[in-house]
């Protein structure tokens, strides 16, 4: 479990975590609370040292993002948990939509419907 966070005002469910996680790590980005730096350099420097089986992330976009592109380069398993805005929540007004890839084409499909968790290597972030 790698939890990140700004800084130690906004760090929640610390103890939750810890609870079911056999190996937990919480970074804030200011140093002000556990490790200091970004839950994904943790992450990056245990996907190289030891035997991680597939990766499961939620959280903004732009980590995602960084998720994503780490583990298709060390070529692990990963799912990610997109945040979409859902207007309806029944895929009528579009406004969850995210491109994915379909064998050859890419596709939009709906958060809200298909989701919100994808494989990291068909959705496109």
């Amino acid at each position: 479990m790698y939890l990140g966070f700004r800084n130690k005002d906004l760090v929640v469910l610390e103890e939750e975590y810890k609870k079911v996680s056999d190996k937990f790590v919480l970074a804030t980005d200011d140093g002000s609370y556990g490790e200091k730096g970004f839950a994904i350099d943790f992450l990056k420097k245990d996907l190289k040292s030891q035997n991680i089986d597939g990766v499961y992330a939620c959280g903004p976009l732009p980590m995602l993002k960084a998720v994503q592109k780490l583990c298709k380069e060390e070529k692990v398993p990963c799912q990610i948990s997109l945040e979409e805005r859902m207007g309806c929540g029944i895929g009528a007004c579009l406004g969850c939509a995210v491109k994915v890839a379909a064998g050859e084409e890419t596709v939009y499909t709906h958060v809200c419907k298909a989701g919100p968790v994808f494989d990291a290597n068909v959705v496109e972030i």
